[in-house]
């Protein structure tokens, strides 16, 4: 698979709203060679002459950066990954390319552009070396050859039941493992493990990770660990890790998938730690974006990113402006994606120059919509230059109408006429 899409003649987009932080009025785009070629007005679309240019009328349709989703593989027998005291070969490149095809296909019929592509392997399986290994190549290899641009993630289960020392030596030879992942989808894969597994040991568990030179991901389950130990855990280590001048690779910071708090201090405290957080679904954005933490959002599985979206502007102790919200899941989970070049993949925003993956979507009404929905409303000062997003009244969501990577069409969903928000 290619990046670009050179083979594709050019496109001008009319009639729509690009939603372009540098053209917040603008209702044109053109694409070329897989990449936004200009942004502004329909009067200056109707300039264009170009005899090869495919002019493709929106309808009013809203234009927007594609989200980024989290895809996750079931673990043992069903991704392929031997089960613990199993001795048979892994499935071959093509049960994976169904699976792993199936799920991006899925994600991109919601609008994503990219996912954390996670694989669940048990740490038993370990002893498995080379039937894991093939498992991992063979899933990550699938994802190389399908548009949606995956970032490849291990999660390592069942670690609670072992010793220290064999818990160590596990994470080692899971992060030497992903080395041809690496190699594979030209990007750095990332090793998840469940936070409660590992917490009273989080300090040698990250310098592990630190000198592997692989992001560690610590999902948490606060019906487990409350909040505010895994963040004393956090603090306590990363002194200890400063101390020792032993800090994550620039790049690949430790990330809590799925932490959330109501009080404030935890946040706070987090701020100096150089972690991220990813938010699995609603959670206190308003909270952790006031406070200045790195944070971004996913949407449950299966769930549309609007009703993610949704849920945070409607939250009702701590609500945020649809704009927040809609950045959460596009421009700030990009930037938490690792990059091997440590740059983030220009797809964050439509402008000039960046990589042309957007969505294209069927709304009722558009909005500056802020936290309180009474004030919600049409932006007429031109100097303001705030793009218009969809307006979400808590019930209603917008229709996908087809996703685009790279300047390729990859998903023109079934019509999904009366899709409502989801509680």
């Amino acid at each position: 698979m290619t990046s670009t899409s050179a083979a594709h003649p050019p496109r001008l987009l009319t009639n729509g709203t690009i939603h372009s932080p540098s053209e917040p009025y603008a209702d044109a785009m053109l694409v070329e060679d897989g990449l936004i070629a200009w942004v502004g007005s329909d009067e200056t679309a109707a300039e264009r002459k170009d005899a090869d240019l495919v002019i493709q009328d929106l309808d009013r349709a809203l234009v927007a950066p594609a989200f980024v989703g989290w895809v996750n593989l079931a673990a043992s027998g069903e991704t392929g990954a031997p089960e613990a005291g199993s001795t048979g070969a892994a499935p071959g490149d093509s049960s994976w390319a169904a699976r792993v095809g199936a799920a991006l296909d899925a994600a991109a019929a919601q609008g994503c552009g990219a996912v954390r592509l996670s694989v669940e392997l048990p740490v038993a399986a370990l002893t498995e070396a080379d039937a894991v290994q093939e498992a991992l190549n063979a899933a990550f290899r699938s994802a190389a050859d399908h548009r949606v641009r995956a970032y490849p993630v291990l999660t390592l289960t069942g670690l609670t039941d072992m010793g220290v020392a064999d818990r160590l030596d596990a994470v080692r030879v899971a992060a030497e493992q992903l080395r041809t992942v690496d190699a594979i989808l030209g990007r750095p894969a990332a090793l998840q493990l469940l936070a409660h597994e590992v917490l009273e040991q989080l300090l040698s568990i990250r310098l592990a990770a630190a000198q592997a030179q692989r992001q560690l991901i610590l999902q948490t389950d606060q019906s487990i660990t409350p909040a505010a130990d895994t963040v004393a855990a956090l603090v306590s280590s990363t002194s200890e890790m400063r101390a020792k001048r032993q800090s994550p690779p620039g790049g690949l910071p430790t990330v809590l998938h799925g932490f959330d708090s109501a009080a404030r201090e935890d946040w706070e405290s987090l701020l100096n730690t150089g972690v991220q957080v990813v938010l699995r679904g609603r959670g206190h954005l308003a909270t952790a974006l006031s406070v200045g933490v790195p944070v971004s959002a996913v949407a449950e599985d299966g769930q549309s990113p609007w009703v993610a979206v949704t849920a945070h502007v409607h939250h009702e102790s701590d609500p945020v402006s649809v704009r927040a919200g809609f950045n959460a899941q596009t421009r700030g989970a990009y930037r938490s994606l690792p990059e091997t070049s440590g740059t983030p993949a220009t797809s964050a925003q439509l402008d000039p120059g960046a990589r042309a993956t957007y969505t294209v979507w069927e709304v009722d009404s558009l909005a500056v919509q802020t936290p309180d929905s009474r004030t919600a409303a049409w932006s007429t000062d031109v100097r303001a230059r705030t793009p218009l997003l969809p307006y979400l009244d808590g019930e209603t969501l917008p229709t996908l109408l087809w996703t685009v990577i790279d300047g390729v069409e990859v998903s023109r969903p079934a019509s999904h006429a009366g899709t409502q928000a989801q509680a």
